[in-house]
């Protein structure tokens, strides 16, 4: 009986080291942390939601199974010295089983240093609507402070990136795209993004691996964290009844890989309590 007993231990125990183990982790993990995020957001509170397609809609490798939420109010506000609520909704690469690590490592990949998702944005001091200046127009600056926070601080920092560097150029700022999403008519901007890419060598064991996995193993140094050029397309939305204002986001290495998420992932989302 002690013998079938350690030979279970010491099983469970190799299973923990394996790429299998990795990923199951992450869904795991993810799927109760991004809940409660969820439920403790301004917009559950205001009975907002946003269903957003993950990777198990397609049935193919592209993303994450699910779409996941982080509220960071706090560290927003506290960026900003005022009083904002921030909500991010966001995937990233699919995870490859075989070196238990996200897609978003893999230069190789049509998916590498993708993510996709959507903010929802209230000030709550400040009497004005974000992403709107004094004049009336679109700020496309603070718009983009939002991807920048989000790319810089909660991405690239969080998995040892100390000194990130992302730049973007919008093409068509004065004559924005329209697009549709679930009845609502967004202004959409398209960018060029000179960025770091997220393939580094492991260093150390940061938290934010728990979600991504660790970067692979490579035979031979890297130059970690890579500058690469990207494309990002931005949609935006302002809800002047809520004074929330939303903005869907893809940034990718191809425009191919753009046209595809947003065909599969950001036009079938669902609103909920968006006037």
């Amino acid at each position: 009986m002690l013998r079938n007993t350690l030979i279970v231990i010491v099983c469970l125990g190799l299973f923990t080291l394996t790429p299998f183990y990795q990923v199951l982790k992450s869904y795991a993990v993810m799927s109760v942390y991004s809940k409660a995020h969820e439920l403790g957001s301004f917009l559950h509170d205001e009975d907002i939601s946003i269903k957003m397609p993950g990777g198990l809609s397609t049935f193919k490798k592209d993303y994450y199974p699910f779409v996941m939420t982080y509220d960071t109010s706090t560290e927003y506000s506290e960026r900003l010295n005022t009083d904002v609520d921030l909500v991010v909704l966001y995937n990233f690469g699919a995870m490859n089983w075989l070196s238990g690590s996200s897609l978003m490592y893999d230069v190789n990949s049509p998916y590498y240093s993708s993510f996709y998702g959507a903010y929802a944005a209230r000030y709550n001091e400040l009497e004005r609507q974000y992403g709107i200046d004094d004049s009336g127009e679109v700020d496309i600056a603070e718009i983009m402070e939002v991807t920048n926070f989000d790319l810089k601080v909660l991405v690239m920092e969080s998995i040892g990136n100390q000194t990130p560097e992302v730049d973007y150029e919008v093409t068509n700022e004065d004559e924005p795209n329209k697009v549709e999403i679930d009845g609502i008519l967004f202004d959409v901007y398209d960018a060029t993004i000179f960025m770091d890419g997220m393939m580094h060598e492991y260093r150390n064991d940061y938290m934010a691996y728990i979600q991504y996995g660790r970067p692979p193993q490579v035979e031979k140094p890297i130059n970690s964290f890579e500058k690469i050029e990207a494309y990002g397309r931005i949609y935006v939305y302002f809800d002047y009844d809520t004074a929330i204002s939303y903005f869907f986001y893809i940034i990718a290495p191809t425009m191919e890989t753009i046209e595809e998420t947003q065909k599969n992932f950001i036009i079938p989302s669902k609103l909920k309590g968006i006037n």
